[in-house]
């Protein structure tokens, strides 16, 4: 599949490019990236020319995992990253077939706090479910990254539980997540049932 833009008022999601670089290693050097995130650490330029070049690209070419850039407008400065992952297939208990695809992102310190998370996810959910590729949305991220929760939380998830990860990170091991799930005729409202730590402000 080729890059292609989706947007609201408030953000647009874009193709990331080989010069938005800089702003990934300048934000993948935040601690919290090493504590929640399954990027290389120390994380180096390097890493950033291979997400861009390689990565990202060969996502799309394959047509299993579409990865955008949040901006404010077309071209501007990167402020993060939502991506979408096909999964397969999960037969229900009543025998239904679903569609699962996976959403993973990441926002600049400098960004946090202005809603763009919970709208990237929308638009990125809106057009997953409109276009028939996927059912049911996953989402998950470790025990007490609140902000991931928190987002999730407000773009309508509800709560699965406690789970060891479906990623691999980078120790090899698979430590217990917070994970939610978000189906194509979910009410979008923040869901109950969550933990309050998860929540926490």
């Amino acid at each position: 599949m080729r890059p292609f833009v989706l947007s609201s008022p408030l953000v647009v999601l874009d193709h990331p490019v080989a010069g938005d670089a800089d702003r990934v290693f300048e934000y993948c050097q935040d601690p919290i990236f090493e504590r929640f995130l399954t990027v290389p650490w120390p994380y180096y330029r390097e890493h950033a020319d291979g997400f861009l070049n390689e990565y990202v690209p060969s996502g799309w070419m394959s047509d299993r995992e579409y990865t955008w850039a949040l901006r404010d407008t077309p071209g501007a400065e990167l402020l993060g990253v939502i991506g979408l992952r096909l999964t397969g297939d999960s037969v229900a208990a009543d025998a239904s077939v679903h569609r699962l695809g996976s959403i993973g992102f990441w926002l600049g310190t400098p960004h946090r706090g202005r809603g763009l998370m919970p709208e990237a996810q929308r638009l990125v959910a809106d057009w997953a479910f409109s276009s028939g590729i996927i059912d049911v949305l996953q989402w998950e991220c470790l025990l007490g990254n609140v902000a991931s929760a928190r987002a999730a939380w407000k773009s309508g998830f509800r709560f699965s539980g406690v789970r060891s990860s479906v990623a691999l990170y980078r120790d090899g091991s698979y430590p217990d997540s917070w994970q939610g799930h978000l189906a194509a005729g979910d009410d979008r409202a923040p869901q109950p049932g969550w933990p309050a730590e998860a929540l926490a402000p």
